[in-house]
C-alpha cells in the first residue's frame, strides 16, 4: 500500500472511531409506547475504571432527557472500594448489598465496578458504550406490564412520595430512591487523586415495599437539604429480578 492510501486509510479509521464516539446511544425508532429502561450503575469514587463508566451514565441521561424517552438513571455507590484510601461520601453498605443480591440472582461468581444492570436483567461493564446501546435498544422495545403513577411534595430534607400502582405480580417491590441531580468530587488520595470526578442521578435514600396487587400508598424519603433532584420510582420482580415499570418526578428548587 503506498503511503498515500496509508495516510486516506488512516483517515477513514479515524473518522470512524469519531463517528462511533458520538453516535446516540438511544433512538426514537427503538422506543415502544409504554417501554421503559431503568439503568443502575453500581460505582465508586475509589475505584480508577469507574469515571468512564459516570461519564457513560451522564450521557445516557442526557440523551434520555433531550429525547424525553423513559430511561431512568440512577448512580449507586457501593462502600468497598474506600479502604484504598479514599471514602466515597455517597458509599452505602445497603447499595454494596443491593449489588451482591443481583450477583447471587443473575449467577455471577463475584461483585466488581463499574457494572451496569439495566432493567434489572442486562448486566455488563459499566463503560462499554456498544453493550450499553444493546441493552437500551432491548428495554425500550418491550411494553412494562406495570402501570405506575408518581407524584411529590418535599419540605426541607423531607420528600412524601405518592405512588399508584396497577397490576403489580405478588411480591412485587416497589423501589423508590431520591436522587441527586449533579455531583462533583476531587479526590486527594487513593486511585482517583487529582482527578475531578462527576456523577448525575446519585442514589441518596432508597426505600423498597413490597406490593399488594393494586397499592396507592406513600413512602418518604430524605435528601441531605432543600436541593433540586429527582424522585425515581419502579416496580420489580423478586430477586432482585426484571423491572416491570418505572416513572420519575422532578424536585426543583425555586
Amino acid at each position: 500500500m503506498t503511503v498515500g492510501a496509508l495516510l486516506v486509510a488512516g483517515g477513514v479509521a479515524f473518522l470512524f472511531q469519531l463517528q462511533s464516539s458520538t453516535a446516540s446511544l438511544l433512538s426514537a425508532a427503538d422506543e415502544t409506547p409504554g417501554s421503559v429502561a431503568v439503568v443502575e450503575l453500581f460505582t465508586s469514587e475509589g475505584c480508577s475504571s469507574c469515571p468512564p463508566a459516570d461519564a457513560l451514565l451522564e450521557r445516557i441521561d442526557a440523551e434520555a432527557r433531550k429525547r424525553a424517552q423513559p430511561v431512568y438513571c440512577l448512580s449507586f455507590h457501593v462502600d468497598y472500594w474506600d479502604h484504598l484510601g479514599w471514602k466515597d461520601r455517597f458509599s452505602e453498605e445497603s447499595i454494596t448489598q443491593r449489588q451482591t443480591a443481583y450477583s447471587q440472582h443473575l449467577g455471577l461468581k463475584s461483585s466488581d465496578t463499574p457494572q451496569m444492570i439495566v432493567n434489572g436483567t442486562e448486566q455488563f461493564l459499566g463503560s462499554d458504550k456498544k453493550l450499553a446501546t444493546s441493552a437500551l435498544k432491548a428495554a425500550l422495545s418491550q411494553i412494562a406490564p406495570v402501570s405506575l403513577d408518581v407524584t411529590t411534595s418535599a419540605s426541607d430534607q423531607e420528600v412524601t412520595v405518592n405512588c399508584q400502582v396497577r397490576n403489580a405480580p405478588p411480591n412485587a417491590l416497589l423501589c423508590v430512591a431520591w436522587v441527586d441531580a449533579t455531583a462533583t468530587s476531587a479526590p486527594n488520595r487513593g486511585e482517583n487523586q487529582g482527578r475531578q470526578l462527576q456523577h448525575v442521578n446519585v442514589v441518596r435514600d432508597f426505600q423498597s415495599v413490597t406490593l399488594t396487587p393494586d397499592f396507592d400508598g406513600k413512602v418518604t424519603l430524605h435528601r441531605s437539604g432543600p436541593e433540586s433532584g429527582q424522585v425515581i420510582a419502579f416496580v420489580q420482580a423478586p430477586g432482585p429480578g426484571k423491572i416491570l415499570g418505572a416513572k420519575s418526578a422532578t424536585v426543583n428548587v425555586e
